[in-house]
């Protein structure tokens, strides 16, 4: 217990912080869900209303800026919050104590490195654990309350996709450990921090667009016109022309060989049905809403498990005595 609570006395600064922070967060998102909530219960019109119809175009209008104003705000937590949480509850952990040489002090007071480190990790992990799922817990509801026909939230949209689910726990206890780790490598706070905070922004920007290659896209071709053929909430991947033995064709490719034929006004159901009328067919690749849940657990396994291995080489080097 004495562990538990030196550890609560060294970092309740972070925790009562963050806590407070995502405090704020959900009165804020609580406010916001509750007025659009107003809002749509008293302007929402038909669900299969046409967008440019006046009652239904002000309505996606004032939907649009609802979300937006706070959407931007959340937008930003997908990266910073992880960093955060990873240069100043992470890097400071173990580095801290070893910078100031602290921990030879615990040692010494019938504490076994292990158990030193279990109270830390162990409970700080669980602690940034609970705060993702938490900020998960609050945005999924404010989202909720947006999506009333004909208004529609995409979750797989990349605004939302690393908010809601398992991933805001995930990048949290990824970046976490991956703090600890470069404090327990290189022993001083600042560099520990600093290359904490190089590589949270590496991770998010590598996988910034990463989810449409965690699986095959389906595919589908269309030799009349149609509407978006690729259905509501799923991820779009690409879309592309191929001629009639199915070589693939960049639109400038199209362009040129259609520019007699059908002119050079690609926007017109008639330049598409020129186009098809021609041999060329147009494919849509795209994610299935159901595969959401697949692609959240692969990303949390593409951060956590490097981080894990990288806490536990640096959990080794702690615990093995210096000579």
């Amino acid at each position: 217990m004495e562990v538990l609570w030196l550890t609560w006395r060294q970092h309740r600064m972070q925790v009562l912080l963050t806590t407070a922070l995502l405090a704020v967060l959900g009165v804020v998102l609580l406010i916001s869900a509750l007025g659009t909530a107003e809002f749509a219960a008293q302007n929402a019109p038909a669900p299969e209303c046409v967008a440019d119809t006046p009652a239904c175009s002000a309505y996606l209008g004032e939907m649009n800026e609802r979300i937006r104003t706070v959407g931007e705000l959340l937008g930003w937590l997908s990266l910073l919050a992880p960093a955060v949480i990873g240069a100043f509850w992470g890097a400071p952990l173990l580095a801290r104590e070893f910078e100031q040489g602290t921990h030879q002090l615990t040692w010494t007071q019938s504490v076994t490195r292990r158990r030193w480190l279990a109270a830390k990790i162990v409970g700080l992990g669980a602690a940034v654990t609970l705060g993702g799922l938490v900020l998960a817990g609050m945005v999924e509801p404010w989202l909720a309350a947006f999506d009333v026909p004909p208004y529609n939230v995409d979750r797989f949209d990349m605004s939302w996709f690393r908010l809601v689910g398992i991933l805001p726990a995930a990048w949290w206890l990824s970046a976490f450990v991956l703090g600890m780790a470069t404090g327990a490598l290189f022993r001083r706070t600042l560099s520990a921090m600093a290359v904490t905070l190089a590589v949270c922004a590496l991770a998010f920007f590598g996988l910034l667009r990463a989810p449409s290659s965690y699986a095959t896209p389906e595919r589908v071709v269309q030799a009349t016109v149609m509407d978006d053929p690729a259905p509501d909430d799923s991820l779009y991947v690409t879309s592309y022309w191929i001629d009639g033995s199915g070589v693939k064709y960049t639109s400038q490719e199209r362009e040129l060989a259609l520019a007699g034929p059908c002119g050079t006004d690609q926007t017109t159901k008639k330049y598409a049905k020129c186009s098809f009328s021609h041999g060329y067919r147009q494919v849509t690749e795209f994610h299935p809403a159901d595969r959401f849940w697949q692609f959240q657990w692969t990303e949390a396994g593409i951060l956590l498990i490097p981080a894990l291995a990288l806490g536990g080489v640096a959990v080794r080097r702690t615990l093995r005595p210096r000579i």
